[in-house]
This record gives structure tokens, C-alpha cells and sequence, in this order.
């Protein structure tokens, strides 16, 4: 599989976190529900989690993330692409005019966040397909947190989401 489809596949996954969907993912007949890890992992207070990222957080009009973080590379009515270093890049999602949740790609793991720096305690699922993930639940301040990285680590995924 090349990187472009790993790539896609990934922002596909990582989508309907960001979304509140329920996402199954499926490889070679082993599906995994994502629900059944954020069941897990939902705590009333999760002490450090991943709330922002270059000082973009939930809750900010758009017009203060564009001053942050200047142009986006694409733009719709309803999410701004930002490219970081290299190959990495943030979507910044919107619901009116509001950053609902922020979306992370890092193409090379040395560039992304520890993982206990994004989710603090959360435990850490091993996917049968190799991947790992771990989400966070902070319902005191009406947020989650999640990490996603494929088996290679040439893709690790961060989304942080308001709740619904």
C-alpha cells in the first residue's frame, strides 16, 4: 500500500472520530469497535491530556486560528488544512464559526507527541492489525482526546473533539 493511500485511509478512520461517528475498523475478519475503547477510557477528570496543539484550541473563532497559524492551505465553510512540518499537517473543524475539533497527521513519528502527553493514563490498545490506539474522555470539560498510529509508525493520527 502505498504512503498517499495509507494517508487517505487514515484521515478516513480518524474522520469519524472527529465526527462523533462510531467507526469500526476491519483487517483480515478482526474488527475492532472504537466504542468499545472510549467505554474504557472515560473519566470524570484525566489529569494532562493533549487540549491544544501551537496554541490552537477548542472553542476559538476561526478568525483567531488563521491569525495563529496564518492561511490555511485549503478552506471550506466548515474546515481549515494547515500544513506543519514537512509532510504534517492539522485540520481545524468548525461548527459555526467555532473550532469543534482539530484534527492531526504526522507522517513521521519522531514529529508527534508523546503518547502519554496526548492521552495521560488512557490505556493503550493493540490492535490485532498491529495499529495501537488510546482515547480520553475529559466530561468535566466536555472534551476527548484520541491517538491512533499504524503498525509501521508511519502515520500516527491525533484528534481533539468537542463532545456532542
Amino acid at each position: 500500500m502505498n504512503r498517499a493511500t495509507k494517508v487517505i485511509l487514515t484521515l478516513v478512520v480518524v474522520g469519524g472520530f472527529a465526527l462523533g461517528t462510531t467507526y469500526t475498523q476491519t483487517s483480515n475478519a478482526t474488527s475492532l469497535s472504537v466504542d468499545s475503547i472510549n467505554q474504557q477510557h472515560t473519566q470524570a477528570h484525566s489529569g494532562p491530556v493533549l487540549r491544544e496543539y501551537r496554541g490552537i484550541k477548542l472553542q476559538m473563532k476561526r478568525d483567531e486560528v488563521q491569525a495563529a497559524l496564518g492561511k490555511p492551505e485549503n478552506s471550506s465553510d466548515a474546515s481549515d488544512d494547515f500544513k506543519l512540518n514537512g509532510d504534517d499537517t492539522m485540520t481545524v473543524h468548525y461548527d459555526n464559526g467555532v473550532v469543534k475539533a482539530i484534527q492531526l497527521a504526522f507522517l513521521d513519528a519522531k514529529n508527534a507527541p508523546a503518547w502519554k502527553d496526548v492521552v495521560g493514563d488512557a490505556e493503550v490498545e493493540d490492535m490485532a492489525n498491529g495499529a495501537k490506539a488510546a482515547r480520553k474522555t475529559v466530561a468535566a470539560e466536555k472534551f476527548w482526546v484520541s491517538i491512533y498510529q499504524n503498525k509501521d509508525a508511519s502515520i500516527t493520527r491525533i484528534t481533539i473533539s468537542r463532545m456532542n
